[in-house]
């Protein structure tokens, strides 16, 4: 309680600043309205990604699964994860929470195969993001470099992020006589290596299922396109200058890796300083107050959740979420 506590004030205090310094204006929320149908096209676009999320984790889920899994189920469990990641801070927490509610769907399903299959949801969401970075990086190049010598360093990590996406889904196949043989080296390394054994470990026990990775992964990338275009749609109005999708989409994921770290409720606070900064960097003003238009959004749809949450007919406590946790924990 002390933690999530401090991080609110946290996350207030970055926002407070912001505002009193001129860099957060509220304003800009009314005037969106005025502006097309950028709200609508958003909101449409996080609920629609929140759809395929549902059904990426009941694709992970289902070779582990006796029973067969209600894709309406699939929906109600995402939206309740996603309602707890937005008022707790930490979207570990959502994860722990509806892991929680999904064994209440086989309660023969082990602890340890539902984090892991959180665990391969999430990496697989981060390499589709990696991807996504990396390619358009790599492909508009020249481009992006010519809107601000700035960013010429940020594209650089880009391209050292897409090279370790690379690496991790090719080792992600190894084969089973040469994960035995990297293990051997491994636990050999001092202090870290039995951290790095089980990391490999998890991540092998994901590459298993070759057809459910590679699925997975591609509906991984098409996510992230769509979390990109969701951000676009609503804010490119107010640039004041041209700036093509296709530059933004080497930008934008960059503060989504930001705001992914668990330290505010959704990025709260952080994200509003981070694409501010990003933003310069192309020479538009007002970063902060563009992601608020697309933070007000996704909170928006994350907040039904507490509908399936209320209505689900189970009440299962917090404390519940701590035996998940110390699975999660000792995998790590």
């Amino acid at each position: 309680m002390v933690k999530i506590i401090l991080k609110f004030i946290f996350a207030t205090g970055i926002v407070y600043w912001l505002f009193s310094s001129g860099k957060l204006d509220f304003g800009l929320i009314s005037k969106s309205f005025s502006v097309g149908y950028g709200w609508l096209f958003c909101l449409i676009s996080i609920i629609i990604q929140d759809l395929i999320s549902a059904f990426r984790w009941k694709l992970i889920l289902s070779p582990g699964v006796k029973n067969k899994l209600p894709n309406i189920q699939m929906i109600k469990l995402t939206w309740i994860g996603l309602f707890f990641n937005s008022v707790l801070p930490g979207a570990v927490t959502g994860d722990l929470i509806k892991l929680v509610y999904a064994r209440d769907l086989d309660k023969e399903v082990s602890k340890t195969f539902l984090v892991t299959t959180v665990f391969m949801d999430r990496i697989l969401g981060l390499m589709g993001l990696l991807t996504v970075m990396g390619f358009f990086s790599v492909i508009f190049y020249n481009d992006i470099i010519a809107l601000s010598p700035q960013l010429k360093p940020l594209i650089q990590i880009n391209f050292l992020l897409f090279l370790g996406a690379i690496v991790f889904m090719t080792v992600l196949f190894f084969p089973k006589n040469l994960q035995d043989k990297i293990l051997k080296i491994t636990d050999h390394v001092p202090i870290l290596g039995k951290h790095i054994s089980k990391t490999l470990k998890q991540g092998w026990l994901i590459g298993e299922n070759k057809k459910v990775v590679a699925i997975s992964y591609a509906m991984s990338v098409g996510l992230q396109l769509l979390n990109v275009f969701s951000f676009w749609i609503i804010t490119s109005p107010f640039y004041g200058k041209e700036v093509p999708f296709e530059h933004l989409v080497t930008i934008i994921p960059l503060g989504y890796i930001a705001v992914a770290v668990p330290i505010s409720p959704s990025g709260l606070g952080v994200g509003h300083l981070v694409f501010d900064k990003l933003f310069s960097f192309v020479g538009i003003a007002g970063g902060a107050n563009l992601f608020n238009l697309y933070f007000l959004c996704l909170i928006a749809v994350n907040l039904v959740g507490f509908f399936p949450y209320i209505f689900s007919g189970k009440r299962h406590s917090l404390s519940e979420t701590q035996q998940f946790e110390e699975v999660s924990n000792s995998s790590n």
